[in-house]
């Protein structure tokens, strides 16, 4: 009895794991605003209510506005294989810790690319923005959605979320593998007759033939 209890318990745990979205880190810089500067731009609190951006979860932290930006497509198919990532959130508190969580979601697959840093919003203030960039790799060519979790930086609640599903800018995001964006070539071989044009072939037959005849 011990033993099938102990082998349910381990199938429930894989269960659990494989329903999980996969982590696998992309090359990311970060970039965000001085945190003293943000503090000292603060502006009055703006009510949740008030968020024109769709989104799919907000509590006591929202997202204000995402800018995103697909870059890098050497071999012109539209696939890009970097994303620029800016985003500006608000609280309903003077000054909340939190960090991000992105998200790729395309055909079976679920991966977090990134884990963010520890930044500081304050109220309202649109200094306090936070931004990425990434690089593609080992990412099949598709059409993806790109999700961003906000969570507190002291319990890890998620606070807001915002994606594809909701929001039409993160939805369909042509992405593909940074190696096989590899420009065609395309090799051309030129040749030219020069000033005898069509009778170089004659002229050199003849000179073969003349060649040979003074060597015999």
């Amino acid at each position: 009895m011990k033993t099938q209890l102990t082998a349910c318990l381990l199938l429930i745990a894989s269960y659990g794991l494989h329903a999980d979205p996969t982590e696998q880190t992309l090359p990311t810089r970060e970039i965000h605003a001085d945190a003293s500067v943000a503090a000292a731009n603060t502006d009055a609190n703006t009510a949740p209510s008030a968020i024109l951006l769709n989104q799919d979860f907000s509590s006591s932290s929202w997202f204000d506005s995402v800018d995103l930006t697909l870059r890098n497509d050497r071999d012109g198919d539209r696939f890009y294989t970097q994303i620029f990532i800016r985003f500006d959130a608000h609280t309903q508190y003077t000054e909340q810790p939190v960090y991000a969580v992105y998200s790729l979601i395309g055909p079976g697959l679920n991966r977090i690319f990134h884990t963010s840093s520890i930044f500081t919003l304050y109220g309202s203030s649109r200094t306090d923005w936070f931004a990425i960039e990434v690089d593609m790799r080992d990412l099949p060519r598709d059409y993806y959605k790109l999700k961003i979790e906000l969570r507190d930086a002291r319990s890890g609640a998620k606070l807001a979320e915002i994606s594809g599903y909701e929001a039409a800018a993160l939805n369909n995001l042509a992405l593909e593998d940074g190696p096989a964006d590899t420009p065609i070539s395309v090799i051309v071989h030129e040749s030219s007759g020069g000033s005898l044009g069509f009778f170089w072939p004659v002229a050199l037959s003849w000179l073969y033939l003349k060649r040979r005849k003074l060597m015999s």
